[in-house]
């Protein structure tokens, strides 16, 4: 017992004396993330402004972007727990001999160098390529006539909790790809200098993948809901228009501007001379694309 404790304490010291180090690190992570989150959001909106390279906002929408990523993580847990539990009774049904001969073929397919890493770089690049960077369509959005066609739109334009079960579903997939390489290091499989290398590259795939998470949470997620103004400049609106705060930073307020005859314009202020009252929060694309102008969710195409 005297020894458990003794080896507790060592190990609790060891992460004592790192902590500075590990506390710098998270920070900096919280900051990338966050800064991928507002800089692909003001993207979607179409807000051309420079951001300061150091901002406590980037530090915040870090810690959103992280608390909505591991709200996620028990989504991923239900939808494995419910694809288990359909696979169950099949399972239990398999006669014996087939189980035994599925695993010895699963274990041999496994152990060759260069299938795994191969696998993994295929679904890798085929989950970049084909959902990941489909949010990159929506640049300058708020002054486009209409949504760009394909399957993302319909995303954009979906209810909260489908929006959840989406980015759930991303971040399953990026889980599954970053199995593969732990299960080949913890097996020891890559022997051969081409697995090693197709490896490496998987290891490379899998960060750009989590990279792009904070970035479609920037651009699906996050852009959602804007806070309509209650005057520009201090003055109200004109007659017939709305107006969104886009942005406000210690320079400048960024505003949105829409009126009945859906004339958009992006409008900038100095901050000096800009006052801001907020007296809603509108989900802006269905506003915008929703067809009847309507705020509530889901919005019809």
């Amino acid at each position: 017992m005297a020894e458990l404790w003794g080896d507790f304490k060592e190990a609790l010291g060891s992460v004592a004396g790192k902590w500075t180090a590990y506390a710098a690190f998270g920070s900096f992570l919280l900051y990338l993330v966050g800064y991928l989150t507002l800089r692909f959001q003001l993207t979607t909106y179409g807000v051309a402004t420079n951001l300061d390279l150091f901002d406590e906002k980037y530090l915040f929408a870090g810690c959103r972007f992280l608390v909505y990523l591991v709200s996620a993580v028990p989504n991923v847990l239900i939808l494995a727990l419910l694809l288990a539990a359909i696979g169950y009774v099949p399972y239990k049904l398999t006669p014996a001999r087939f189980k035994d001969g599925v695993k010895r073929w699963a274990s041999a397919w496994c152990a060759a160098p260069l299938r795994l890493p191969l696998l993994g770089v295929v679904l890798a690049v085929a989950m970049i390529q084909f959902v990941l960077r489909r949010c990159f369509a929506f640049g300058n959005q708020l002054l486009r006539p209409e949504l760009p066609d394909g399957w993302p739109s319909s995303v954009l334009l979906t209810s909260d909790g489908k929006l959840s079960l989406f980015f759930s579903g991303l971040l399953a997939g990026v889980m599954l790809t970053a199995a593969i390489p732990l299960y080949v290091v913890r097996r020891g499989t890559a022997t051969t200098p081409a697995s090693r290398f197709w490896l490496g590259v998987l290891v490379f795939l899998i960060a750009v993948e989590f990279l792009l998470l904070p970035v479609n949470y920037g651009v699906l997620i996050s852009t959602q809901q804007l806070p309509r103004a209650a005057d520009v400049s201090g003055e109200p609106a004109s007659p017939g228009q709305t107006a969104w705060l886009l942005w406000d930073s210690k320079d400048v307020v960024i505003y949105f501007l829409r009126d009945t005859n859906d004339q958009r314009a992006i409008f900038t202020l100095p901050r000096k001379d800009a006052k801001v009252r907020i007296v809603a929060y509108d989900d802006i694309f269905c506003v915008l694309f929703g067809g009847n102008g309507a705020t509530s969710r889901p919005c019809p195409r």
